[in-house]
């Protein structure tokens, strides 16, 4: 099977690598990909148009098409390859708005009796302000952009003057509407599944830290690690996660919006059960790249026949670390510095790198990620940490406190 995976940072390299372990594989492509991952020998072709990726896809005679990223997913490109008999295995854009709008998201969420934060839709700045007046701050307040956001569009405000400068930056980078939530308390994790109609394998769970620095109420990012499994779930935890994945998956078909392709919920496990944060139609990065290093099951298998086979993971567990460039989140940030690495780890994933005259520099905000197995996550924090210490590049920074 000739498999082309759409996106060019770690978590495509995850996808990819996972795939190119499948004996049912006999070519796989990242487009367009990026340098790194041509150093480590994966196949990428530098294509970003909808219409060439297409027609690559054609003329290569691929069989199966996984989108990364989200913009891919929302683009035209499942049907456009649906007239030549490509298989695109992506949620349609009309289901695809469980990402794309938070609004439509609660809506599902409610009409499916999952439990979910409470919440106001905000249409207006005068509404706005008069909700953060009248908030008491007791406990803090979520602000949420509807549309999609690159993980930078949530802002939880402990205070009136955070809350006030959250909505101002928010409207003016995303636009109305805007959410107003009320803050779940508990901890928090992602769950994964392979879904086809009401049909789905569950993948596993991971837990991802999105600040910045461990301070919570510091800026929001894509992620700056995770490690999985999950280990502060139980059992009875276990069952309520898979029951979201099949009330919400049975809502959708009522609805005749039959969902194919990844579904990742945002759970947080509360005093009163297990809550929906959100729902992503697509991997979580870096939660990808923590959970696919331990699926021993045949990738293909689980995307040709979502609910057919049971997904088998390994015992071990992963710590993924994440490396960023300076100024991270910011637009002002510092790049275009070569990246030294001393030993080559055993699980590298690259992201926002290219190719300079001296070798590979650094070119976005999440630069470069290292995975690490061990029997328990100790001693996964402790590889992963040793080995990150190896690579080096002007302004660089991680997270201290993955895994803990």
């Amino acid at each position: 099977m000739k498999v082309v995976v759409l996106g060019q940072g770690g978590r495509e390299q995850a996808l990819a690598q996972a795939i190119l372990r499948s004996p049912k594989a006999s070519r796989v492509v990242v487009i367009p990909g990026n340098p790194g991952m041509k150093l480590l020998g994966i196949e990428c072709i530098e294509v970003n148009a909808v219409d060439d990726i297409v027609n690559f896809c054609r003329t290569e005679n691929i069989d199966l098409v996984i989108p990364g990223n989200e913009t891919v997913i929302l683009s035209p490109i499942k049907e456009k390859l649906k007239v030549y008999g490509i298989k695109c295995f992506s949620p349609d854009p009309q289901i695809a708005r469980l990402e794309s709008s938070k609004v439509f998201c609660k809506q599902i969420l409610q009409e499916a009796g999952i439990l979910t934060a409470d919440y106001q839709l905000i249409l207006n700045q005068e509404e706005g302000l008069q909700a953060i007046e009248k908030h008491n701050f007791s406990s803090p307040l979520v602000l949420k952009a509807d549309g999609l956001a690159q993980g930078k569009g949530v802002w939880v405000c402990k205070d009136l003057a955070s809350a006030l400068k959250s909505f101002e930056h928010l409207i003016k980078s995303f636009g109305f509407p805007v959410l107003f939530e009320h803050c779940l308390v508990g901890r928090e994790l992602s769950a994964f599944a392979i879904c086809q109609n009401e049909s789905y394998s569950f993948l596993g769970t991971a837990v991802d830290y999105k600040r910045i620095d461990e301070n919570p109420f510091s800026a929001n990012t894509g992620g700056m690690g995770a490690y999985s499994p999950c280990h502060f779930i139980e059992e009875k935890d276990q069952k309520e996660i898979e029951n979201i994945f099949s009330k919400i998956l049975k809502l959708t078909a009522q609805k005749n919006l039959n969902y194919q392709g990844f579904l990742f919920a945002g759970l947080m496990k509360t005093e009163k059960g297990i809550a929906v944060i959100e729902f992503n139609v697509r991997m979580g990065d870096p939660e990808t790249q923590a959970l696919l290093p331990r699926l021993k099951s045949d990738i293909l298998e689980l995307l040709m026949n979502p609910g057919q086979n049971r997904c088998d993971l390994s015992v071990e567990t992963s710590v993924h670390v994440v490396m960023t460039s300076q100024g991270y989140p910011t637009a002002d940030m510092n790049l275009n510095h070569k990246i030294s690495i001393n030993n080559q780890p055993d699980m590298i994933f690259f992201s926002g790198v290219k190719l300079g005259s001296e070798g590979l520099i650094n070119s976005g905000g999440r630069v470069l990620g290292i995975t690490a197995l061990a029997k328990d996550i100790e001693r996964a924090r402790e590889k992963a940490y040793s080995e990150i210490k190896n690579i080096h590049f002007a302004g660089s920074y991680f997270r201290k406190d993955i895994g803990l």
